[in-house]
Order: C-alpha cells, then sequence, then structure tokens
C-alpha cells in the first residue's frame, strides 16, 4: 500500500500533468481551428463590401529582352491606376520611350478578360488561360482579387508547408501552382508564390512580397516587391494613393458577342529544303525560322533551335528523315535569344556536342540543368550531362573530306557578346541568325549597324562569301533571308 504523503504528491503531480496537457490539446485545436485564410479576408477584402479599392501606383518593371549580354534587363518606369475587388481588375498604365507613350488596359471579371497590349488600338484575342493568368498577376499590385478567390474555392490550409510564423493555403490556377502565407500573428497575407512553367527556363518562381502595411479603412500593404525567374529579376510596385470608389469605370470598348479565342499555340508546321547534297534548311513556319542542317559523311550537326524543347524534337525528327542511321554529333547556336537557343534541351538529351563559348557558358548550364516538372521534356524524364565543345575564335568541323567553320564574331554583331556565324568556303555561303535587314521591294537603304558589323567581321576574317543566309524572320517583316553578298557590301558603301 502507498504511502498517504507519496499517494498525495503523485495525485497534485497527475492533476497538474493532466492540466498542462489539457492546455496543450487545446492550444493545439484551437490552432487547427483558426481559419487564417477569413480572418486575412476579413482584414484584407471584406471592408470593401460592394465597393472598389481605387489605387495609383508607379512600378519598376524589369524583363528580358533581345539584350546584348545573358541575364541583361530591359527597366520600364510605368505609371497607372488600378481598381480592383472582391470579382473586378481593372488596371490602365503607360511608359514613355523615344518621347512616345506607350498605354495598355485589362478589364477582368470571373468569367470575362478585356486585354489592350501597349501600342495597340484595338483589342487583343484572349484565351481563357491568359483570364486565369490575370487572377495571380493582379496580385502585384493588391492581393484583393486572389484572396477572394481563394475564399470563395473554400481552400483548407496547407499542412504539408505550414510553421510557426505562417499559414500556408496552396491552389492550382492554369497549370501553375499559387501559394499564399498568411502572418498567423497579425493575419495578413505576407507574400504569394507562383511556381509555373516557363519554355525558355522550365520551373520558374515567381515571389510577390508585401510590405509596409496601413490600415486605412482597409489594410494594404504600400509597397510590393516581384520576384522574377527564381530570383534573377525583381520589380517594384509602390503604392502613391488610395481611395475607396462605388462604382468601376469602362476603360475599354466591350464587344457585342465576346468569346475567348482557342488555345493560342500555333499548330506545328515544317518545310525542308535541300540545298545540296550537305547542306539542308529547314523552316519551322510556326515559329517563322530557318534551321541549318548539314550532313557529314558519319553524322549531322544542327544550328538554332526556337523557342521550346518541343521544337527541339521536331527538328530531331525531321533530321532523323535525311540520315536516319547518322548521329546528330553537334548542335550550334547563333546567340542566345530564345529563337536559337529554346530547344537546346532536346539536344543534350541526344547527347550531341554542344558549341558554346565564354560568354554564354552560364547561361547555357542554367537552361540545361533547370528543373521542369509541370511540363517535363525529354531531358526531365531522362537527365543526361552536357556534352560541350568551346567555341573560342573559330572552329573547323569537318569529316576529312567536307568542311564548315564557325566563327566567334561577338560584339562586331552589335546585337551579342556571343554571336557566331557558320561558313561554308566550298559553297562560299554564309549562314547568320538575324543580321541582316534588306527589304524585299524598293532601293536600297543604308545598311544599319548589325548589317555594317557582319560585313566588317567577314572583312575582317578574310572570308570569300557570295550568300549570306538569314535564319529569323523567314516570311515576316518583308525582308530578304537570302542576300547576295555583293547586295549587303552595296548598302554598306551608301553614303
Amino acid at each position: 500500500m502507498m504511502n498517504p504523503i507519496k499517494a498525495l504528491k503523485f495525485n497534485i503531480f497527475w492533476r497538474k500533468s493532466a492540466w498542462i496537457l489539457f492546455l496543450l490539446l487545446s492550444i493545439y485545436f484551437n490552432a487547427q481551428k483558426t481559419d487564417y485564410l477569413m480572418n486575412c479576408w476579413t482584414k484584407q477584402v471584406s471592408p470593401l463590401e460592394n465597393n472598389i479599392l481605387n489605387i495609383n501606383y508607379s512600378e519598376s518593371y524589369n524583363a528580358l529582352e533581345h539584350d546584348f549580354n545573358p541575364w541583361d534587363q530591359t527597366n520600364y518606369n510605368i505609371q497607372g491606376k488600378v481598381w480592383i475587388g472582391q470579382d473586378t481588375y481593372n488596371k490602365i498604365d503607360k511608359y514613355s520611350k523615344d518621347n512616345k507613350d506607350y498605354n495598355s488596359g485589362i478589364q477582368l471579371s470571373k468569367d470575362k478578360l478585356l486585354f489592350m497590349n501597349y501600342g495597340e488600338n484595338k483589342l487583343s484575342s484572349v484565351t481563357k488561360e491568359d483570364m486565369y493568368e490575370q487572377y495571380y498577376l493582379s496580385a502585384k499590385y493588391s492581393p484583393i482579387f486572389l484572396l477572394n478567390y481563394f475564399k470563395e474555392l473554400k481552400v483548407k490550409i496547407d499542412k504539408k508547408n505550414a510553421n510557426k510564423e505562417f499559414a500556408v493555403y496552396k491552389a492550382v490556377i492554369n497549370k501553375n501552382i499559387v501559394k499564399l502565407f498568411i502572418n498567423k500573428k497579425d493575419y495578413l497575407l505576407n507574400k504569394v508564390t507562383v511556381v509555373g512553367d516557363d519554355e525558355l527556363f522550365g520551373d520558374v518562381l515567381s515571389v510577390f512580397n508585401y510590405k509596409d502595411y496601413v490600415d486605412d479603412k482597409i489594410y494594404y500593404p504600400k509597397n510590393i516587391s516581384i520576384e522574377k525567374i527564381n530570383g534573377k529579376l525583381l520589380d517594384e510596385v509602390r503604392i502613391s494613393k488610395l481611395s475607396i470608389d462605388a462604382k468601376v469605370p469602362n476603360l475599354l470598348p466591350s464587344p457585342e458577342n465576346f468569346t475567348f479565342k482557342e488555345d493560342g499555340k500555333l499548330k506545328a508546321e515544317t518545310k525542308l529544303e535541300k540545298y545540296n547534297e550537305n547542306i539542308y534548311f529547314l523552316e519551322l513556319k510556326h515559329t517563322d525560322d530557318r534551321v541549318l542542317v548539314v550532313e557529314f559523311k558519319d553524322f549531322m550537326l544542327v544550328a538554332e533551335a526556337p523557342i521550346s524543347s518541343e521544337n527541339g524534337e521536331i527538328i530531331i525528327n525531321e533530321v532523323k528523315k535525311i540520315a536516319p542511321n547518322k548521329p546528330i554529333k553537334y548542335f550550334a547556336f547563333g546567340h542566345f535569344h530564345p529563337h536559337y537557343i529554346g530547344g537546346i534541351r532536346s539536344f543534350v538529351h541526344k547527347e550531341a556536342n554542344i558549341i558554346y563559348n565564354q560568354f554564354n557558358k552560364e547561361y547555357i548550364d542554367y537552361i540545361v540543368n533547370a528543373p521542369r516538372t509541370i511540363n517535363p521534356d525529354r531531358l526531365q524524364i531522362e537527365p543526361k550531362k552536357i556534352k560541350a565543345i568551346e567555341l573560342k575564335n573559330k572552329l573547323e568541323i569537318s569529316d576529312g573530306n567536307y568542311k564548315m567553320e564557325i566563327y566567334y564574331i561577338g560584339k562586331k554583331s552589335d546585337h551579342t557578346v556571343d554571336y557566331q556565324v557558320y561558313y561554308f568556303p566550298k559553297e562560299k555561303l554564309l549562314f547568320q541568325d538575324d543580321l541582316v535587314w534588306i527589304s524585299k521591294n524598293g532601293q536600297l537603304e543604308k545598311a544599319g549597324t548589325r548589317q555594317e558589323g557582319l560585313y566588317k567581321a567577314i572583312k575582317d576574317f578574310n572570308l570569300d562569301v557570295k550568300t549570306v543566309v538569314q535564319s529569323w524572320p523567314v516570311s515576316d517583316y518583308g525582308v530578304k533571308t537570302i542576300i547576295p553578298f555583293d547586295e549587303l557590301e552595296k548598302t554598306v558603301n551608301i553614303k
């Protein structure tokens, strides 16, 4: 029998332990019951009721365009206004360039999108995917529309990603994984993350960070930073003025019978032209590109692969039709822009030697090693290491009988730092990407800096050229893409 004093102590200990356990369980279950999304919605959305938040903002927007170096950014300083509510998001903005203003506009509801692009004076055709994309892009300026969408979907807390600081809610919108991170202490939205597929960069993460919240009838962030392409680019949005309005203005002309267009993706269409026994030109009509295919005794070389891995596979299949038993030993690209490098991963998977130079190697590695879990290509499904050959000034490709030469011209192109061109001594033919712009109609005009740079490079390397063939554009823009060299020379000599 237990000693009475020990029994009393044990009873007190048990009661204290049971009480502590009860408190811990109460805290746990109350935390599980806390609806952070609803609490956030109450602070950041519900005060609007049937009204609209009117926002004036300035934006520093950065984009990867046709720049000189990999990862160079083109910056735009944008001024705009947003009208955003639970079920609507309207925006107008403008930027200025060369003393000219460029305007754009958006009107979004949950089942309709009107969009007018910069410099246009009519509405653009849009798909349903375009509409859904705006659901989360609207969060660049205010999370109201997105928060309300999550609430109406009745999205549950994502326990796998939750932590002590944030309650996380996850939904898939337009094949993009969208997450809300709500602060557990103040119930304010801390950030939104979006993971989506990019044709060139694979899985890309965008992060919308909300800072400097103000309570003025409704909680809103005064500053928003947007990390794009896994942090490679950073935009900043600053709210300069805010008011609550009762009505949304009509910004864009609404068509009588609005309809979405079908998936905007063009149907792949190719055309193969045999130039001679060794040289083929493969036209990809859906991208307006010309791909160079060279047949050697025991192997093949391909130069240029536009936009995506999908096009890379199309090119490989066409090359097989030319020579089913010859491997693609080399893949080259004239410069790092998407129309020439976009399909590179398909050739890495085929274990072709990738011809690079010191100015684009890091960029190539990034694209080749990027994960593609959302839209897997062959290299994602069956990973292989890149096989690379460095081009310095000149590289000769030969089978002992037939040969071609690749020249690095770089800054001479006045287009990109990594530019390279392809020369065929036997045919006196030079293939290049996009440096010559001679109109199909009318008189010859003075050469631009790109055109003149190519001419000087040809002269500097002492190449005997009779014909210049261009990769892009083939049909658009009304320019010649098979150019007699003497015509190129005339444009350079025009005073």
